[in-house]
């Protein structure tokens, strides 16, 4: 015992110390699995039900029997936002109301299900498929109006800043355990299908002066795709007291096809060299077809064992934000009339992200108050990717986040009913300025002060075999 807390010491500097060299987020969830959400997602380490094919593939290897499990969760995000959407030194407003936001208030529902058999007949294989989300972002917002004086006289969509990412992963997993017990491999594939809507008020330079100098665009893209990807992971049992995982997911670059619907709003005045008449919009549409860039990460855990009932995690990982650098919108064909110059300095934009890398620390435990009845609880620690030059609230990734985790566990024969409970509480977000990253005459942030809570609730069946 004495050198097994030795070793968990040294796991945990190395663990500790890797945080500041390491680099979710973003529309990432917080992870998969009742047991593992509940521990904070420290689980790489434990890695010991059907949410290994996710956290660490390597742990499916040592599933004491074959199960099949069905869960639920309900999620309810709950940001704000305070504009600051003002121009030069006399403040002046763009359109943006000054007061307290809020979206559309909904809860969302995600299901996931899985099955893993024993493959007793193939030397000691596991093998079988989960489905789950990894990815999803949802929210409407009412927030911009034309400028006083404007004078539009179409009134502009109620909504019209809104977000609908959904990612679902079908995964089958394979794992096989090796050296008498103690190691464990294993490899899963990413089968992604990815739904990614976004919906903003573009604001595009004018030659006219103020309240003039800006014409909003109402533009929606409505695209999905197929991409895929793998993960692998590794876990060594050095003693029933202590084991360490280890985890790779690959990045997955999805490509999407679907449109881009662009609406411009003229004021109420005669435009030099237009033949559109002020105070009407004007519609045009077409195919869009980008790549949305989904990150890898890597992770690192260990399990500690130190009472016959207790059990300890720990874990890091690392998410490679930085793939998501922008969305050419380029790809943006537009029909009919490719050489429409009221429409080239939108097409001809770029979606700015310019995200960062990222590291998540996790701490987990779980104690057993009765033979059948487990309790759990958890934390994690995470920094946004999102850097203030591009940050929206199409993404209210607001900032460094914290994550408290609790839930439980019930055997009733060969079923084990569980529930998990997370709140994830954001640091504010106070962005002054607006950026335009790349020059091309188009904002790429949304100053303002941002905050955020989100609430997520889980229930699982499992039944064991």
């Amino acid at each position: 015992m004495k050198h097994g807390l030795v070793f968990l010491g040294v796991i945990l500097f190395i663990l500790i110390s890797t945080v500041s060299s390491l680099a979710g987020g973003g529309f990432a969830l917080p992870g998969v699995g009742s047991k593992a959400m509940s521990m904070g997602g420290a689980f790489r380490g434990l890695a010991d039900d059907w949410s290994a094919a996710y956290w660490n593939p390597g742990g499916l290897a040592f599933l004491s029997k074959s199960e099949i499990n069905s869960e639920g969760y309900i999620l309810n995000f709950r940001p704000e936002y305070t504009p600051k959407m003002q121009l030069g030194e006399a403040q002046y407003g763009m359109g943006y109301p000054t007061t307290t936001h809020y979206p559309e208030d909904r809860a969302f529902f995600l299901p996931a299900i899985s099955g893993f058999f024993k493959l007793t007949q193939m030397n000691g294989f596991v093998g079988g498929v989960a489905f789950y989300a990894p990815y999803k972002m949802q929210a409407k917002w009412d927030l911009y109006e034309p400028p006083l004086g404007f004078d539009n006289t179409v009134a502009y969509p109620k909504f019209d800043h809104s977000t609908n990412i959904l990612v679902w992963d079908i995964h089958p997993s394979v794992a096989k355990s090796f050296m008498e017990g103690k190691l464990g491999l294993g490899l899963g594939i990413s089968i992604q299908r990815a739904d990614f809507e976004l919906r903003q008020t573009v604001l595009v330079p004018t030659d006219l002066p103020r309240p003039y100098d800006y014409f909003p665009y109402d533009a929606w893209m409505k695209t999905s795709g197929w991409g895929l990807g793998f993960n692998a992971g590794v876990l060594y049992k050095f003693s029933p007291q202590l084991q360490f995982g280890l985890s790779y997911r690959s990045p997955v670059n999805v490509d999407l096809s679907g449109s881009m619907k662009l609406e411009i709003y003229y004021p109420l005045i005669n435009v030099a060299g237009s033949q559109i008449l002020g105070g009407t919009t004007r519609f045009k549409d077409g195919d869009f077809n980008p790549t949305l860039s989904l990150p890898s990460e890597i992770g690192i855990g260990v399990m500690f064992k130190p009472l016959e009932k207790l059990i300890l995690t720990a874990d890091v990982s690392s998410v490679n934000w930085s793939c998501l650098e922008s969305i050419d919108t380029e790809d943006f064909t537009l029909t009919p009339g490719q050489g429409d110059t009221l429409y080239l300095g939108v097409r001809d934009a770029k979606m700015q992200f310019n995200w960062k890398n990222i590291t998540r620390f996790s701490l987990g435990g779980e104690y057993m108050l009765k033979e059948k009845l487990a309790v759990r609880g958890g934390y994690f620690f995470e920094k946004s990717p999102i850097p203030n030059s591009t940050f929206t609230l199409l993404v209210p990734d607001v900032g460094d986040k914290q994550g408290i985790n609790m839930g439980l566990s019930y055997k009733i024969g060969a079923f084990e009913l569980g529930y998990d409970y997370q709140l994830l509480v954001y640091k504010k977000r106070d962005i002054s300025n607006i950026e335009d990253v790349n020059g091309d005459g188009r904002f790429d942030n949304m100053p303002g002060i941002y905050k955020m809570l989100l609430h997520c609730s889980g229930l699982s069946v499992t039944f064991r075999f």
